[in-house]
Order: structure tokens, then C-alpha cells, then sequence
């Protein structure tokens, strides 16, 4: 199996628990840099690959054509920064696995984005919607609805932006999770329930 670790925002002290029991419990821990091996080292030791600009997909490639023959007998993770399903390194390695081997089983482990740790250094309170982006693309092409507790509305809405696939996320970690691709929305659910509208 491979592991994505979430590493978080560059401090070792937020790695999560569930991180460092997974780091620790595999055969081999595999990190993108430097920065990801400082936090690592104190846990582990990690293998280094860099990811040079301009050559990284090859690097890519070739770590993949690893990964996608071990990961069917050991247990491996890439630790990278912040949250693994976020512009993340990761990703790319992932899709390139999938090509030789969509067999290869994935469990990530998220980390703490710096995207919500920010309001943390800045001292501000986030009460009202909110976007997140790299301005690299002129359309959204994802929003995430907190708090909703009225996913066939929330989804209308989302349908008018320009959504086309809806994922619902209720109760995640908790006793009674529910996390599906849905195409018919509830008209209620829990207070602890995200909604995902992908273009």
C-alpha cells in the first residue's frame, strides 16, 4: 500500500498523531526535499528524492515505475508539506502509479493546510465564505461547502457555479461516517457535513 502523509505547514509539532504511527509503522518513508526531511528525521529516517524544477517529471516517472511494483508487496509513504491532496506532489505521483499499476491501493493521511493555519499567524476569525486558489486558472474548479446541512439547496447553488459532480462528506472521523459520490442530494443531513462540487 502506499501512504500520503500530510506533513502540515513546517512545523514538526502539528504532525498529527495518525502521521507519525504511520511513518513509523512502514517499510520505507520517502520525502521531496529537504524541508519535508527535518520534520521527518525526528521520527524516522527518510529517503530524499528531489523534485527539480523543470525535470520533475521525469523524476516523477521514474519513482512511480518504483512504487507501483513495491507498494503490491510493502508498505511505503511519500511525506510531503502541508496536506497531500493539495497541489501536492503527490498527486502527480499517484496518477503516474495508476498508469502502470491501478491496482496500487492509496490511504491518505491528511495534514494541516497552510491555507487554514494562516488565520492562525494573522489573528483572523473566518465566519463567511471564503475562496482559496492559486490564481493559475481564471475558473474555479472545486468549491467545498462547510456546514451542510441542506446538501440538495447547497448543490442547486453549486449547479449555477458551474458543478457538475457532488461528493458528500458527513460526519468525517466520527462515529457514523458517510463519504459518497452523490447524485441524488438528501434534502437534510448532519451538522458535520461537507459538500464537494467538482467542475
Amino acid at each position: 500500500m502506499l501512504f500520503g502523509v500530510g506533513l502540515g505547514p513546517g512545523d514538526p509539532k502539528l504532525v498529527t498523531v495518525k502521521a507519525v504511527e504511520v511513518l513509523k509503522a512502514v517499510d520505507e518513508v520517502i520525502v521531496p526535499g529537504k524541508l519535508a526531511e527535518y520534520i521527518v528525521k525526528p521520527i524516522v529516517k527518510p529517503r530524499v528524492v528531489e523534485f527539480p524544477m523543470g525535470r520533475s517529471k521525469d523524476v516523477t516517472v521514474k519513482l512511480a515505475e518504483e512504487l507501483a511494483d513495491r507498494c503490491v508487496r510493502e508498505d511505503l509513504a511519500f511525506a510531503c508539506l502541508g496536506d497531500p491532496m493539495f497541489y501536492s506532489t503527490f498527486q502527480h505521483l499517484v496518477e503516474e502509479i495508476y498508469k502502470i499499476n491501478p491496482d496500487v491501493e492509496v490511504e491518505v493521511i491528511p495534514g494541516i493546510p497552510s491555507f487554514t493555519t494562516v488565520f492562525s499567524k494573522i489573528k483572523i476569525f473566518i465566519d463567511t465564505p471564503m475562496l482559496v486558489t492559486t490564481l493559475k486558472e481564471d475558473e474555479i474548479g472545486c468549491v467545498v461547502v462547510l456546514k451542510a446541512t441542506k446538501p440538495r439547496e447547497v448543490c442547486k447553488k453549486l449547479e449555477k457555479m458551474g458543478m457538475s459532480e457532488f461528493y458528500l462528506a458527513e460526519r468525517m472521523f466520527m462515529d457514523g461516517e458517510r463519504v459518497e459520490r452523490i447524485k441524488e442530494p438528501p434534502e437534510k443531513s448532519d451538522y458535520f457535513t461537507v459538500v464537494v462540487g467538482v467542475r
